[in-house]
């Protein structure tokens, strides 16, 4: 009897640790799964995982990389160099390339030589657009590698991509005066339309890529009138057209259901199927601008050419500003956070906290940084040939 209920017992334990054991595979194995299915989504690509994590021998190694600082990081060029922030990477655009610099350390995850003689980038959560203006090819990109590269049927005048990966360019026509072309991120196309109305001079896609505004001018009684269109991609009807300002227009850019519009000397945003005035045109001079990551404009102006005396206005989506910041000096740049704003001027780097304008920090600079990205609590600076991290918020 005695030897029974031992035996009893350890088949008891015996299957109580087979239970365990199958608990701890099947949980090992949803993680797996998981991770698989959350890289899917992301598009991160396993083989720079697998690499990261590896040695020059392909053997482990989990200290690889870490605590290492690769700053400042060297590119080939000290004009017409673009930072951007590039789902919260450091996105570097050169005359010959187009690099994603890990913004922790300054290490290179992803980059390629373009070949474009008049390069552009857009950038949209992990996705990125260079097209060469002027030319015909274009590629679409994320952090972990590239997508597709596409050759156009004739001469690129501007382009946009969205948050999952929709691509829009405008061409110039054979038959009329301009193509809009829309393709998923699997180089599908998705729409297109020829238009006589005029030529484009800007293109925008809502974050979900159901939307397209167009911007396009067209010469009326010895001048110039600028029409912004939008478009339903899915079904190819004209949802709205838009007459803007008198003035040269520099920006058009979705902000939820509403699109803002940037000018020489004026801004505004498209509401309701009408334009709505920001600052009228003639009120201000725009200097430079920038969008927060949930969309605000922050936006840099002042009264005159050359003023030293300059307002920085961040404006909800809905047209209204909510905060306006004085700053002196010749600004240069600025940058957005999503509760800090980074300006550069020639001599200083000013942060100012987004919601009630308080200055954070100001720290000295030189004439040699030509532009600044803030991606979260840094600041990026280009200078000469170099990216560096600067000391944004007085830390």
């Amino acid at each position: 009897m005695a030897d029974n209920q031992r035996k009893m017992q350890r088949e008891e334990k015996r299957l109580k640790k087979d239970r365990r054991n199958k608990i701890i595979i099947w949980t090992l194995i949803a993680v797996v799964v998981i991770v698989l299915a959350v890289m899917r989504v992301c598009e991160i690509n396993i083989n720079s995982v697998k690499e990261h994590f590896t040695d020059e021998n392909g053997k482990l190694s989990i200290s690889d990389g870490v605590g290492e600082d690769s700053f400042p990081y060297s590119v080939d060029y000290t004009k017409n160099v673009i930072l951007a922030n590039v789902n919260n990477r450091l996105g570097v655009l050169t005359p010959s390339s187009f690099t994603v610099i890990n913004s922790s350390n300054g290490s290179c995850e992803y980059t390629f030589e373009h070949g474009y003689a008049n390069p552009v980038m857009k950038a949209s959560g992990v996705y990125t657009l260079v097209f060469d203006q002027g030319a015909d090819s274009f590629r679409l990109d994320t952090t972990g590698g590239a997508v597709y590269e596409k050759k156009s049927e004739s001469t690129l005048f501007c382009g946009d991509v969205s948050k999952n990966g929709s691509v829009a360019v405008a061409t110039a026509s054979k038959t009329k005066r301009c193509d809009f072309l829309v393709y998923d991120n699997t180089m599908n196309l998705k729409f297109s339309e020829s238009v006589s109305d005029g030529y484009a001079i800007s293109v925008a896609l809502s974050d979900n890529g159901k939307k397209l505004a167009v911007a396009w001018v067209d010469s009326v009684n010895a001048g110039l009138s600028t029409t912004v269109t939008v478009y339903n991609v899915k079904s190819g009807e004209r949802e709205a057209e838009v007459k803007l300002p008198q003035g040269s227009m520099a920006d058009l850019r979705f902000s939820g259901k509403n699109i803002f519009v940037v000018g020489d000397s004026y801004a505004g945003v498209i509401k309701n199927d009408r334009y709505v005035d920001i600052y009228k045109i003639g009120e201000m001079q725009t200097v430079c601008f920038d969008y927060t990551p949930s969309g605000e404009l922050v936006l840099v102006h002042n009264g005159f050419d050359n003023s030293t005396s300059n307002v920085v206005s961040i404006i909800k989506s809905s047209g209204k500003i909510k905060t306006e910041i004085k700053v002196s000096g010749n600004v240069k740049d600025v940058s957005a956070a999503s509760s800090v704003v980074t300006v550069l001027t020639g001599n200083k780097l000013y942060s100012f906290a987004s919601a009630n304008g308080k200055e954070k920090s100001a720290t000295d600079c030189d004439e040699s940084v030509n532009s600044i990205c803030r991606l979260g609590s840094e600041v990026f600076c280009h200078r000469q040939t170099n990216i560096d991290k600067c000391d944004g918020d007085g830390n």
